[in-house]
């Protein structure tokens, strides 16, 4: 196991219990029924959810289609998706412990490859894509959805800052167009993308990863100066009602595999 494998674990055992909390954006039910409408999925689909966390999308998409394949590197966050999956009484969900970048598949095994809010734990992007076009087959879809990136360099760097000092396993969220590009990098054609922009409260944000003090304060203090003016961090914070927030832009990314 790589040094990054091994903070991505320990990272997202911290997490693994709070990804289920009702109201955060991860668990919202609009924005995975979005994602899942950008599919365009069939019902005799075959789908492999790649480091698919406790599979909310893996699970979204189960009653749209034949079968899903959860797989993800921290067995803490496939124990907390068997779980949930067994309370929404899904019988055509597997859950299993894999390596993105080394996908335990023949070439050519599903019909859709999809994977959400990973790109920016992966050092090296093109890595994990090319697997996951790899195990597609001819005419099926390669899928990224993820949180991007200001696509200008200042901005994203700020950006990408904060985020890895909330979380040391965040590599580097790409830009929209680096995001087609990764896509395109590997092959893939007709890429089509859908945006949305996701409000997000700070502090839960910070919860969740249980961000040390110092650093959740050193965020919190960027972001106040991003909303009075003097800075700039990429991250759109604002105030609701005296409630600091912050704007994300999301984006589903689906490209084709040739014949």
């Amino acid at each position: 196991m790589t040094e990054h494998h091994r903070l991505v674990e320990q990272q997202f055992a911290r997490q693994a219990p709070g990804f289920g909390q009702e109201g955060l954006t991860l668990t919202n039910r609009d924005y995975l029924a979005w994602m899942v409408d950008a599919l365009d999925l069939d019902p005799h689909d075959a789908v492999l959810d790649v480091a698919a966390g406790t599979g909310h999308l893996g699970r979204a998409i189960a009653p749209r289609v034949r079968c899903v394949v959860c797989l993800d590197l921290t067995p803490a966050m496939l124990h907390e998706g068997e779980q949930a999956a067994q309370w929404e009484g899904l019988t055509n969900i597997t859950f299993l412990r894999g390596a993105a970048e080394a996908l335990p598949y023949s070439d050519s095994v599903f019909d859709a490859v999809v994977s959400r809010f990973a790109v920016h734990h992966f050092v090296e992007p093109l890595v994990q894509v090319r697997e996951m076009m790899r195990v597609c087959r001819p005419r099926g879809k390669v899928v990224l959805i993820d949180l991007v990136a200001p696509e200008d360099e200042e901005e994203a760097a700020a950006y990408n800052r904060l985020e890895r000092l909330r979380d040391p396993s965040h590599t580097h969220a790409l830009s929209t167009e680096e995001l087609r590009g990764a896509l395109e990098g590997c092959g893939l054609s007709g890429i089509r993308t859908a945006s949305r922009d996701i409000e997000v409260e700070v502090e839960r944000w910070l919860a969740l990863t249980s961000t040390a003090t110092a650093k959740a304060q050193a965020i919190r203090e960027d972001l106040m100066r991003d909303v009075l003016g003097s800075l700039s961090t990429g991250m759109r914070p604002f105030l609701a009602d005296g409630v600091l927030m912050f704007t994300q832009r999301w984006v589903v990314a689906v490209g084709l595999k040739a014949d």
